[in-house]
């Protein structure tokens, strides 16, 4: 059984690589591609857990994740800079500016 749900979590994964577009984790395509294989992943421990079958709960869990992650939409993202730095980004990747007309950045993260 663990071995089914292996392959059937390292396909999905595998697959998210292809999918990969522009806009990063904005790209509603990255974030259904990752919400399914994370539901692949919680499903198939939780349909072991309850004792029903495991591709059955990896199959649930995708289907679930990949709607929640198609349906989350975050309305700001950080993109990188040349030095490494994260600034903002809104929901169609153009940059935020502050009051002051600079870049918001979030020099706590590396992009």
């Amino acid at each position: 059984m663990m071995t089914k749900m292996t392959a059937t979590i390292l396909a999905a994964t595998l697959c998210s690589a292809c999918v990969a577009g522009p806009g990063g984790s904005n790209n509603a395509a990255n974030r259904t591609i990752t919400g399914a294989t994370a539901g692949a992943v919680l499903g198939g421990v939780v349909g072991r857990a309850a004792g029903t079958d495991v591709l059955t709960g990896v199959a649930v869990g995708a289907l679930a994740g990949g709607a929640l992650g198609a349906a989350v939409n975050p309305q700001h993202v950080f993109r990188s800079d040349t030095r490494g730095y994260c600034y903002m980004v809104d929901a169609q990747g153009r940059p935020v500016y502050d009051t002051e007309g600079q870049l918001v950045y979030d020099y706590t993260r590396r992009c």
